[in-house]
């Protein structure tokens, strides 16, 4: 019998796979924080995009603010958050080695940690890239530019048909224990990212207690 994986994450480019998105992105209910950030923006700063929904969404408040990218110094984790800005009308990106938390950490040990860093991010984000810059001597403003959330009617799939369940996130990991009660043993987990690995492992390290 041929082996059937699950993906809970976003989105998802195998056919093959069962797709149930266990996240939905929305924007948030004010974009205030989005639009004061844009408007204040200098020409020191450094913007920091983890994913391109922060990218969209910081892009949107700059057009209602009536203000462009200019010659700022962009950090971007991942290709695909990088053609996203591309796409946007952005320059001066700077892609990160490792496509991680701890990857953008460790690229910021090259700047001058003079310049404030502007972080767009989910509402859920981790504190783990934010703690580590100022642990480097960085200004580090954070702001809320959407909310993840678990979708309003996931998909439920009968588990007993699963061998392997692919997780993208630690809010997938979250969601998927809240929809189906537990993480059921005899599957195979597979995860994208250091830091959801992480929290995959805290989470059975739990149900095994």
């Amino acid at each position: 019998m041929k082996s059937r994986t699950l993906h809970t994450g976003l989105s998802c480019r195998n056919a093959e796979y069962i797709h149930t998105p266990l996240i939905e992105i929305v924007p948030m209910e004010s974009d205030q924080q989005l639009c004061e950030a844009a408007a204040t923006l200098s020409e020191e700063d450094i913007l920091l995009f983890t994913s391109r929904f922060s990218a969209i969404y910081w892009h949107k408040a700059m057009l209602k603010m009536g203000r462009s990218w200019g010659s700022n110094q962009i950090v971007s984790i991942g290709s695909t958050t990088t053609r996203t800005l591309e796409s946007l009308g952005a320059t001066h990106i700077l892609q990160c080695e490792k496509d991680d938390s701890y990857g953008v950490i460790d690229t910021f040990k090259d700047f001058d940690n003079t310049h404030r860093i502007i972080f767009p991010r989910s509402n859920i984000a981790l504190p783990i890239i934010p703690e580590g810059l100022r642990k480097l001597g960085f200004e580090v403003k954070t702001i809320d530019a959407y909310q993840n959330q678990m979708p309003l009617h996931p998909e439920m799939v009968n588990l007993e048909d699963i061998d392997t369940i692919i997780f993208t996130s630690p809010s997938t990991i979250d969601n998927f224990i809240q929809l189906y009660g537990s993480l059921p043993k005899g599957k195979e987990y597979k995860t994208r990212g250091v830091v959801t690995q992480h929290h995959l492992e805290e989470k059975l390290k739990e149900i095994q207690l």
